[in-house]
């Protein structure tokens, strides 16, 4: 349990110290307490665990060398601790601004007490305030929990007069949806914004498999920690009426079993097994979708049935993990897929990713985690909205596993460095044709088409990129490296420092 730190900055007890803020304010509505420390110790980073609020006499602290007072800064904020307030009545002296940019820098809010004011009572009052805010939670959670048993034993099983009583009691909407997406009962007002919305939720399982998703959401306003609190005891509960009401058959539970196997990159056998037993052939080619869906949307199953008739899917969070079944490993049947997923996210406020095909059901893992990659990749590169093709990010998505920054750039430098240089001198989205024009397969008449460019325009451009290349790289056999080094530039790949071990 944790209180906000802006109501400790405004209680009577901290009053006293005329507290300041003087860096990081703007972390001071967000940041939570979780407990009160006071120190003089400077090596306390270690003993800490997030959440607090440090309070430190300024005679230590300010004796450092401005380098040791950065690096105390910094010691704290990599602990995650809420705020440092440093008293400096009686040093004579005012936070030095080292001390204050190192704070701003790691976003810690830095507050100055101005005038004493005993640590003591400081701790013991917020910390009692924070344990009677625990207290009351459990008490909460512990009547709402008696109250739903005796809902099911005089009244049964039924979900919704349960989630009603949940959203009465914390005043959130309460919805419960299954691991397809399908909304299975909700109850209470839906948030007015669903973009500052607070959402709290957890897994409700039958028989040791997850077959729904218990949801919360509250306000801007809503307690978090105490929606949370009473969430870890009532789930259980929701499980056991949702066990009544309607356990789901061996097949639905193996396919959503498949389905979380494939994202945590079971082993091939488990997935042979898997399939199975949800009906599939593992021997029959797959291909996974990634697709995130809009906020609150609460019937994927649905809209995957319309998208993709013969695909399994199941939701977590935001986001759905799709396995369309293929006939072949032809690109065509692939193509059809692609086609069908971006006529569905068309318009709409899904956005998705198709991977590569799996020749059988052993390597789906792969082929999601590669549309995962992709549907970042196609994010950073072409913005918001539509489906992203693994094909279009081959080069990207094969730096990321093979390359090092060290390589790219040296890669980069070998191949197009003048041309990077030109265009940082003087503009001109030299490096952005150059891709389109390659893309193109050299066609001069579609590069100016993609590029909204006269065909004159384009003329100019590309002489003054063959005039940094050294001259036209067709025929010469560079076309390969050009297409990989702009790739490089524009492609948003996360490359690592160094080598892997």
């Amino acid at each position: 349990m944790s209180l906000r730190l802006s109501d400790i900055l405004g209680s009577d007890v901290l009053a006293a110290g005329d507290p300041v803020v003087v860096a990081s304010a703007y972390a001071v509505g967000p940041a939570r307490v979780r407990w009160v420390h006071s120190s003089e110790v400077l090596e306390i980073a270690p003993l800490l665990s997030g959440g607090e609020l440090l309070l430190t006499g300024g005679h230590a602290l300010l004796a450092l060398r401005p380098a040791a007072q950065v690096e105390y800064v910094r010691s704290l904020a990599s602990r995650g601790v809420a705020a440092l307030a440093v008293e400096t009545a009686g040093t004579g002296r005012h936070l030095p601004d080292e001390l204050v940019g190192a704070a701003e820098a790691a976003g810690l809010p830095l507050v100055e007490l101005r005038q004493v004011v005993p640590f003591v009572e400081v701790a013991e009052d917020v910390n009692r305030r924070i344990v009677s805010a625990q207290v009351a939670s459990l008490r909460l959670a512990d009547e709402l929990s008696r109250a739903l048993t005796e809902r099911i034993a005089s009244s049964g099983a039924a979900l919704e007069p349960l989630l009603a009583l949940i959203a009465e009691t914390l005043d959130v909407h309460v919805r419960v949806v299954d691991t397809r997406g399908v909304l299975m009962g909700s109850a209470g007002p839906e948030p007015h914004t669903e973009a500052r919305a607070e959402r709290r939720g957890a897994e409700l399982a039958v028989g040791g498999l997850a077959v729904a998703h218990l949801e919360l959401v509250g306000d801007a306003d809503t307690d978090a920690e105490t929606v949370e609190t009473v969430l870890a005891r009532v789930r259980s509960i929701v499980a056991l009426a949702l066990a009544r009401q309607s356990r789901p058959s061996l097949e639905r539970l193996a396919e959503d079993q498949l389905l979380r196997s494939i994202a945590a990159g079971s082993n091939s056998e488990r997935l042979v097994e898997l399939a199975q037993a949800s009906g599939l052939d593992p021997d029959r080619p797959v291909v996974m979708a990634a697709v995130r869906r809009p906020a609150g949307h609460t019937d994927s199953e649905q809209w995957s049935r319309r998208a993709l008739p013969s695909s399994l899917v199941v939701t977590h969070g935001e986001w759905l993990d799709v396995l369309v079944p293929l006939k072949t490993s032809t690109h065509a049947e692939r193509g059809s897929v692609l086609t069908a997923l971006r006529a569905s996210v068309a318009g709409s406020r899904f956005t998705a990713a198709l991977g590569p095909t799996a020749s059988t059901i052993r390597q789906a893992p792969l082929s999601l985690a590669e549309a995962r990659a992709t549907w970042r990749l196609g994010r950073s590169v072409k913005g918001s909205g539509g489906a992203y093709d693994a094909s279009d990010f081959l080069v990207e998505r094969m730096a990321e596993r093979s390359l090092t920054r060290g390589v790219a750039d040296a890669l980069v430098e070998e191949a197009l460095g003048e041309l990077v240089r030109l265009e940082q001198r003087h503009g001109g989205e030299l490096v952005q044709t150059l891709d389109v024009w390659i893309s193109t397969g050299c066609n001069a008449t579609e590069t100016a088409r993609v590029l909204f460019l006269e065909r004159q325009s384009l003329h100019k451009r590309l002489r003054r990129i063959f005039d940094a290349l050294g001259g036209d790289p067709r025929g010469r056999g560079q076309l390969v490296a050009l297409g990989l080094a702009v790739r490089l530039v524009r492609g948003g790949a996360q490359l690592r420092d160094h080598p892997s071990a």
